[in-house]
């Protein structure tokens, strides 16, 4: 008795194969081998699942399409990568918890190890799995890339190959596969008279407080954990003020980087990048990002306090009336000094191009003559002069350049007050500024039409 032919269906990429066996009548059994027979004659001969063809055979598994080969995908391998046993991103921000207080105490700046700590291990590249369609044609893999060991230093290589150790304590950043510690200068008490200044070319952490008429500089970031006194702090690449600032208006808080802090009091603070705090009561401040005062307070009572990009906070000014200016975006006299830099540039670049002909016109000359002027001291005076003015110049652009920059970031600068800002404060936006007459709630100032426009959830209001 000569058996039905099976149907096989096989996917457009050849890597499925379904079979639909007819049904027999009486005693007839299909076989594994018959099957499989048939696959072949339709050019199917790897992947085949035996089992799947037995099932069927036993089972009468009729008129049904049932997947009885199937070919292997490629399988690439996965590259080398490392794996950090640090915090590599660390929190910047202070978060603000559910009862509306905000969390100064878990900002970090600085990723600390000590000496004998595991910092990294490396997993290494995996080969990859060929694979193959129906008809056996193979399917190469790619095998996975290694990545370069490790630069930098502080750290050490163990025996294994592929686990890093810290040989020294300090602060601990990678960039780029390049892992480097550096040194930290702690201070465990407070930093006065006992203790002395601190000048370190490098991170800074201070457990206790700043207390006041110290100093304390660093190349890199400062974390204080106890209150600034009035004293000076300068990190240049940030600063972490955990228990704020009582500055007796004498405090000094100076920056490149972002600064953030519990409150300021009686300060003056300043710097390039963004402000994060709870309060500010008569400081001083200028941003030249933006400032946030987020917290449960959000509060600027007195003072002046200015940002390039914007201000965020919940309340600006009180009840007495305190005198409160607060202002955003290109103060005036950032474009007064752009002003100037452009007209002293055109001069500048005048006289060194008078200098560039006459130095031109000597050695024009003195080659005539047949003289040597290369040691001339007529002509070592013109290079000195191009010398200076070609660094002066240099030197102005990359000012203007910086100012250019600020006057771009303060484009759409705004104001936002969540909750109330009170009479008697002084609102100002670039140039223009208004005094507040009566008690404004939740308000966004900013430049409308060349003057200053109030909106209420974006609908204007003046």
């Amino acid at each position: 008795m000569s058996l039905p032919t099976p149907t096989v269906t096989i996917t457009g990429d050849y890597m499925k194969a379904y079979m639909t066996v007819p049904a027999l009548e009486g005693d007839g059994k299909y076989t594994v081998q018959y099957l499989t027979e048939i696959l072949g004659l339709n050019k199917v001969t790897m992947g085949i699942k035996e089992e799947t063809l037995k099932e069927i055979a036993d089972n009468h598994l009729y008129e049904k399409e049932i997947l009885v080969a199937e070919g292997a995908e490629v399988k690439d391998g996965e590259d080398g990568w490392f794996e950090y046993l640090f915090e590599t991103q660390l929190t910047k921000k202070p978060v603000i918890q559910e009862d509306g207080t905000v969390d100064y105490k878990n900002i970090k700046m600085i990723e600390l190890v000590e000496a004998g700590n595991e910092i990294a291990v490396y997993h290494p590249a995996t080969r990859g799995e060929d694979g193959f369609d129906l008809g056996g044609q193979s399917k190469k893999a790619k095998n996975g890339k290694e990545l370069a060991p490790l630069k930098g230093s502080g750290f050490e290589v163990l025996e294994d190959g592929v686990t890093y150790r810290a040989t020294m304590g300090g602060k601990i950043t990678v960039k780029n596969n390049r892992l480097t510690i550096s040194p930290v200068h702690e201070v465990s008490a407070d930093v006065d008279l006992t203790s002395g200044n601190v000048d370190f070319n490098g991170d800074v952490i201070i457990h206790g407080s700043v207390a006041e008429g110290m100093s304390v500089k660093a190349t890199g970031t400062v974390t204080v954990d106890q209150v600034v006194e009035s004293a000076y702090i300068e990190g240049k690449k940030g600063i972490i003020l955990r228990g704020g600032v009582l500055g007796k208006n004498g405090a000094k808080i100076r920056s490149k980087g972002p600064i953030s802090a519990l409150f300021f009091e009686y300060a003056d603070v300043e710097t390039e990048s963004d402000i994060e705090a709870d309060s500010f009561l008569d400081c001083r401040v200028y941003s030249g990002g933006s400032i946030n005062l987020t917290g449960k307070k959000g509060r600027i009572v007195g003072g002046t306090v200015h940002a390039v990009c914007s201000i965020e906070a919940q309340e600006i000014g009180n009840m007495v009336g305190a005198n409160t200016e607060v202002s955003v975006g290109v103060h005036h006299h950032v474009i007064e000094k752009m002003g100037t830099i452009e007209h002293s540039l055109q001069e500048e670049e005048k006289q060194l191009r008078r200098i560039e002909d006459g130095l031109n016109q000597f050695e024009s000359m003195m080659r005539e003559k047949g003289l040597p002027f290369r040691e001339d001291p007529r002509r070592m005076a013109l290079v000195k002069e191009k010398v200076r003015l070609t660094a002066l110049i240099a030197g102005q652009k990359e000012e203007f350049s910086g100012l250019q920059k600020v006057v771009d970031a303060a484009e759409g600068a705004y104001i936002q007050i969540a909750k109330s800002v009170y009479p008697g404060v002084s609102i100002c936006v670039d140039e223009q500024s208004v005094q507040v007459k009566d008690l404004q709630k939740a308000v966004e100032y900013k430049k409308y039409k060349g003057k200053i426009g109030m909106f209420n959830k974006g609908v204007r209001t003046n």
